[in-house]
């Protein structure tokens, strides 16, 4: 076959336009994995979850509704270490009968990584009882894997770095990064683990997945998947599996129900409202 000088300046031009779009591809790619200081950042890739959710929680302790949690993610996404970041607030106070003997009034802030679905930045702000109140705000250094932590307690103020694992996980967006787990791929006794930090401690969490279970629920009976966090030894829980929790079989995962094994007596946890949801409950067929 012959070729003119004009088919080989075509096919000259397209092999330059076809190299230089693979670049740019490359380079769009790049951006959603890096920030202003050069450090990569792994993709969680999700759908499970929208900014305006929210969800109401009640506690029971021996027999009677001690406590009320409300969780909520902002409508707004918000700008933290240079990456965007959801902003989700956890309030919990005491109701009823336990208010007259122990006040308690905490809100626990967590700004998640939209895209690597770790924390940034972690407040707590805590009161309880009569003379118990504590400040507290960690920020975390993902490139040289260090965190702050800048804490009030008793009217004594202490600031101290520590250092990290890689993608390490508050207490809020642990959650948060469990309901992008495709649990469908799990089998019973199948082990999640990530890394955790709470206060200036940084451990291994692990939790099994125990497998699918309907329950039933305020808000009906759902198709849920069960999970057990594997607890260390310690003096409040009854034993490594002390506790168990349920979260939905369907896209959104949202955790429904948390019984807890405590030496002193057994608490759960249930949800008993909810609004800005994504997708529909997956509620089991009678």
């Amino acid at each position: 076959m012959n070729t003119n000088k004009s088919d080989v300046s075509v096919l000259t031009n397209s092999e330059v336009m076809r190299k230089y779009f693979v670049y740019i591809i490359g380079v769009l790619l790049s951006c959603s994995f890096i920030v202003k200081d050069g450090h990569q950042y792994r993709q969680v890739r999700h759908n499970n979850f929208a900014p305006g959710e929210r969800f109401v929680y009640r506690a029971h302790y021996l027999g009677f509704n001690g406590g009320e949690g409300v969780i909520t993610l902002d409508n707004d996404l918000h700008s933290v270490n240079g990456r965007d970041c959801y902003k989700v607030d956890v309030k919990g106070k005491t109701i009823g009968m336990a208010s007259w003997f122990y006040h308690v009034e905490d809100l626990w802030r967590s700004y998640i990584d939209t895209g690597a679905i770790t924390t940034q930045k972690f407040h707590r702000d805590i009161e309880e009882g009569k003379n118990y109140k504590l400040t507290e705000t960690t920020t975390f250094d993902h490139r040289n894997k260090k965190a702050k932590l800048e804490q009030e307690k008793k009217g004594k103020r202490k600031v101290e770095e520590f250092d990290l694992k890689e993608y390490p996980q508050d207490m809020i967006s642990g959650y948060y990064y469990l309901r992008t787990i495709d649990f469908n791929s799990k089998k019973p006794g199948d082990i999640i683990a990530m890394n955790a930090v709470y206060e200036d401690t940084v451990y291994d969490f692990k939790i099994k997945y125990l497998g699918k279970e309907v329950l039933k629920t305020k808000i009906g009976r759902v198709n849920t998947f069960a999970l057990s966090p594997i607890m260390p030894d310690n003096k409040l829980f009854d034993g490594g599996d002390a506790i168990t929790f349920w979260v939905s079989d369907d896209k959104n995962r949202v955790p429904l129900e948390v019984k807890a094994k405590m030496f002193i007596a057994a608490v759960r946890i249930e949800l008993i409202e909810y609004s800005g949801l994504k997708y529909p409950f997956n509620f089991a067929k009678k």
